[in-house]
């Protein structure tokens, strides 16, 4: 595939899912009063620019990587400080502000946007159902790349799992959770690779700092779907309750590595979502659509983690205000809110040099000095 269309695949998969992610928060502002000032797909210089009837500006920036919606009152597009706009009144911010709502306003919308996230994946996941049939994975497996665990274990595209430390593999799903059960011990899996049977033993361990750490991704994926035919009502189950094994396992795994229970070489950056990208497009519109509900899931999910800067972080504080019924010191919330951000840039970060690790960029470099 050109590295165009997988580029094209990308910011459309991004733009996709923070606009969605995004609307949720200003729907629901709108819904409690609050007055969006801009509605940003993109950042940086602006391409294009409409204002609607509710006074709301629709911008198409020149970087495709998120977007923003800035409310009223804000300093700027990620704010938590409240400016007051020039031409405007104490009444008009007391009407408008989203920092002068009450707390179950904010509380609201703060968590609007995940939601939407995680809806917008149920509602794909039941056309695709709709559509091409609920899909089932069946044991055939696809290795993500030759930096993976799966890779350096002897893993292959197009392997057959028989079996897992013994017990009967009979598609993906069974694997995963025996894959999540091994976390720190050997996989011993039986493998049909063509006419033949192997057995592969993978260590879901590694040593870091003369410590065994856990792990719990091996870099692997379904490498056959075959889809079925249901009822509306099946359907609807089936996607929802993909939905949240999904953000379920999601978060679990983000804890884990937050607890030092498994490996930070699990964490993945943009790069990783751009192969990500690039190979569900090349695989087709089903399977396309099917990984856009996949990281719509991630998306949301991650969100409603309680760490400040994201929307769960403003829901815990938000929470907070109203039990107490009133709100916190400004200085203390900002406080809050850097040292959220420092974890996020931190994870951003791990995540990158993870990506770069793993395309050999490291050593490449090293070779280049030599």
């Amino acid at each position: 595939m050109s590295v165009v269309f997988s580029t094209l695949a990308f910011i459309f998969l991004i733009c996709v899912l923070v606009t969605i992610h995004e609307l949720g928060h200003l729907i629901v502002a709108r819904a409690n009063g609050v007055f969006a000032e801009i509605f940003s797909i993109g950042f940086g210089p602006v391409l294009c620019e409409k204002t609607d009837k509710y006074g709301t500006k629709w911008r198409l920036s020149l970087i495709p990587a998120g977007g923003y919606v800035k409310m009223f009152g804000d300093a700027d597009a990620t704010s938590v400080k409240e400016s007051m706009p020039s031409g405007y009144t104490e009444d008009d911010m007391n009407k408008m502000s989203l920092h002068r709502k009450k707390p179950w306003q904010k509380l609201l919308v703060a968590v609007a946007g995940p939601v939407f996230n995680l809806v917008f994946a149920v509602v794909v996941l039941v056309c695709l159902g709709l559509i091409r049939g609920v899909p089932v994975h069946t044991s055939a497996i696809s290795v993500v790349d030759e930096a993976s665990l799966a890779y350096i274990s002897g893993l292959r595209n197009g392997d057959i799992v028989v079996k897992a430390n013994g017990a009967d593999i009979s598609d993906f799903d069974v694997l995963r959770e025996q894959i999540t059960l091994s976390a720190g011990k050997e996989l011993i899996l039986e493998v049909k690779r063509r006419d033949k049977t192997e057995n592969i033993t993978i260590k879901m361990y590694k040593e870091e700092d003369n410590k065994i750490v856990p792990v719990n991704v091996i870099g692997i994926m379904p490498g056959e779907t075959l889809y079925k035919k249901t009822s509306l009502i099946n359907t609807i189950t089936s996607s929802v309750y993909t939905t949240y094994f999904l953000a379920v396992n999601n978060i679990s795994a983000i804890l884990k590595i937050i607890t030092n229970k498994a490996s930070t070489k699990n964490v993945g950056g943009i790069i990783s979502i751009f192969k990500i990208a690039s190979k569900s497009a090349e695989a087709g519109f089903t399977s396309f659509f099917w990984m856009m509900a996949v990281l719509s899931t991630i998306l949301g999910a991650i969100n409603l983690l309680p760490i400040p800067v994201l929307d769960g972080g403003t829901v815990v504080i938000s929470a907070i205000e109203w039990i107490f019924g009133r709100p916190l010191n400004k200085k203390l919330i900002e406080t809050i809110f850097m040292i959220g951000f420092v974890i996020i840039a931190g994870l951003m970060l791990l995540g990158i040099w993870n990506d770069l690790s793993n395309c050999k960029f490291f050593v490449w470099l090293e070779n280049l000095f030599k």
